[in-house]
Formats: structure tokens, C-alpha cells, sequence
């Protein structure tokens, strides 16, 4: 298993979602040859998202994910490349504002961040395009149409 899911409340995303989340967080790490290690999604609330932003980047609001790398010399002995927070409220709003079914704006949600923990960002133009030609080739594979 290379995607550990943790919820708040069990249940609170829909097995089949939980299956397809696996499959494409097993999928990326397979093409960067990282299928060897794990993920740790955690689905938090709005609280503790802004209490993470806050902690991690210094921003006072709620986003709707975090990426947190593991430590590259920690890595070879946890197995885990790292953990990614998604916050609930955030993300389900924020689809609903996108015309989005939530579910593939969690996959969304995930495939960018599983790429952060992978190296990418898109702190600059050419990093944001080679990021987003990703996460659509990604969601392409899993009938989602390009979120950009």
C-alpha cells in the first residue's frame, strides 16, 4: 500500500475513492521508480489546516493542501516519502466553486500533492507548467478532464 489514508472520522471518503486515490498515488511513484515507499494522507479540518499554514508558511488561512517532504536522509529508513494534509471543508467547497465533483478534485488535490513530494513546485512559470502538463497527463489516465 503506498497511500496511508487517515480520517478524522472512518468513512468520511467513499471506498472507491480511497481505492482510486491508492492506485494513482501507486501510479506516480511507479513512473519516478519510488514505488518502494509510502504517503501519509491525513484529511484535516479547516483548524488545523490554518494552524499548519500558520506553523509551515507563515499564512493565517486555510488552503486546500500541504505537502510535508520527509527529510531525504530519513527516507531510506521510514520507507515514507512524506505526508500530504488535505483540508475537508476547503477542498469540497472549493470544488463546488470549480463545478467540480468532489472526488475529482481530491484526485486532483493528491496528484499535486504527491508531485511537491516528488520535487516539483510551480514557484515560477516554467516549474508551474511542467507541474500542471503532469497533474492533467495524471488525472487524464483516470477520466478526469484537465483542472486548469
Amino acid at each position: 500500500l503506498s497511500l496511508n489514508i487517515i480520517q478524522e472520522h472512518p468513512d468520511q471518503l467513499p471506498e472507491e475513492l480511497i481505492d482510486q486515490l491508492s492506485l494513482l498515488a501507486t501510479h506516480i511513484l511507479n513512473d519516478y521508480k519510488k514505488n518502494d515507499l509510502e504517503i501519509n494522507l491525513k484529511l484535516v479540518s479547516s483548524d488545523e489546516m490554518t494552524a499548519l499554514n500558520q506553523t509551515y508558511r507563515n499564512k493565517t488561512k486555510d488552503t486546500n493542501v500541504l505537502s510535508f517532504p520527509t527529510d531525504p536522509e530519513v527516507i531510506y529508513l521510514s520507507k515514507e516519502l512524506g505526508d500530504i494534509a488535505i483540508c475537508v471543508p476547503f477542498m469540497e467547497s472549493e470544488a463546488k466553486t470549480l463545478n467540480r465533483s468532489k472526488d475529482n478534485h481530491m484526485m486532483h488535490l493528491v496528484t499535486h500533492g504527491v508531485l511537491h513530494l516528488l520535487g516539483l513546485d510551480h514557484a515560477n512559470e516554467k516549474d508551474a507548467n511542467l507541474m500542471e502538463s503532469h497533474e492533467i497527463s495524471y488525472l487524464k489516465k483516470f477520466n478526469i478532464s484537465n483542472p486548469y
